[in-house]
């Protein structure tokens, strides 16, 4: 039997993506090693002997010594899978290395370009009636994402936002700073904060019994994110910017809704308030698409028919 080694970094959701594979090696018969990033030893792992080892490139701290772990790792027989966001998360000497093979959500730079994932049987919730209004779960403290979060609460009131509290209140300063809200809206906006969720349960809690989720671009303009699949696997009517790719891979105004514009999107939040049973079939839609198409089996299968054709 192949062996894998997942290294597990130290942050929540790249941890689960992490995880998320493990359960995709296995499901195809391979022996999964797993490790936390500040426990590697060259020696443990050079015994094992993996054919493949996998890391999600995100948030990284240990970066150096990581870098530093993949090149001692001794026999050229082992292959690594690097996976990240954007392909400029992955360090370029592990772009370069022998046997190294990258795979981002999107990228320009002739690497493989793999859609984020998700384990949709851990975000099934049974819907019990709307808690939420607005929901927007991610980090607000972008310029952009400031810019569009100070016009929806300027035209719907409180809303609810979800992230560490750091983050939050950046965001508030730089609201300010840059005169996007008056004090009587900042204040709305201050309101509109729900605090930072660290469990696949409560989140997919959030985003079925919200009507409507918002997705938003952050600086690095990104096109589509794992926010998406979340929501989506969650049951969560989802607005998320428009773009090519995510479009290609969800039909638009069936299995998801576009934005491409700020006034636009606040339009559609209008429209969607009260026309909450066409926001529920469009968010059932999504869901089975996620179910059927974007499991981290999926992906890994992808992944594998790259590296050995």
């Amino acid at each position: 039997m192949d062996k894998v080694l997942v290294i597990l970094p130290d942050n929540n959701k790249s941890k689960y993506i992490s995880k998320g594979f493990s359960s995709a090696f296995r499901e195809l018969s391979y022996f999964v090693f797993e490790k936390k990033i500040y426990d590697l030893k060259i020696d443990e792992i050079n015994k094992i002997s993996p054919e493949i080892i996998f890391v999600f490139w995100s948030d990284v701290k240990q970066v150096n010594d990581l870098i530093l772990f993949l090149g001692n790792i001794e026999t050229d027989k082992t292959k690594i899978i690097n996976y990240a966001e954007d392909i400029d998360d992955i360090p370029i000497e592990i772009v370069n290395k022998n046997n190294s093979y990258c795979f981002s959500y999107e990228n320009k730079k002739k690497k493989y370009s793999i859609l984020p994932a998700v384990q949709a049987k851990d975000y099934k919730r049974k819907f019990s009636g709307y808690k939420f209004l607005i929901t927007f779960a991610g980090n607000p403290s972008y310029l952009n994402r400031e810019q569009l979060l100070s016009k929806i609460v300027y035209n719907f009131g409180i809303i609810n936002i979800f992230c560490r509290s750091y983050d939050f209140y950046k965001s508030v300063d730089e609201i300010y700073k840059n005169n996007l809200l008056d004090s009587k809206y900042i204040d709305l906006y201050r309101e509109s904060y729900r605090g930072y969720v660290e469990n696949t349960k409560d989140l997919s809690y959030i985003y079925s019994h919200s009507k409507v989720n918002i997705d938003m671009l952050s600086n690095k303009n990104k096109k589509i994110n794992y926010r998406c699949m979340e929501v989506l696997a969650s049951g969560g009517f989802l607005i998320a910017p428009f773009s090519n790719i995510l479009v290609n891979n969800f039909e638009d105004g069936k299995e998801i809704e576009t934005y491409k514009s700020d006034f636009e999107l606040i339009d559609k939040i209008r429209f969607y308030l009260s026309n909450t049973n066409l926001a529920l079939l469009i968010a059932a839609n999504g869901k089975k698409n996620v179910v059927s198409n974007h499991s981290f089996y999926d992906r890994l299968k992808i992944m594998l028919k790259v590296i050995y054709g």
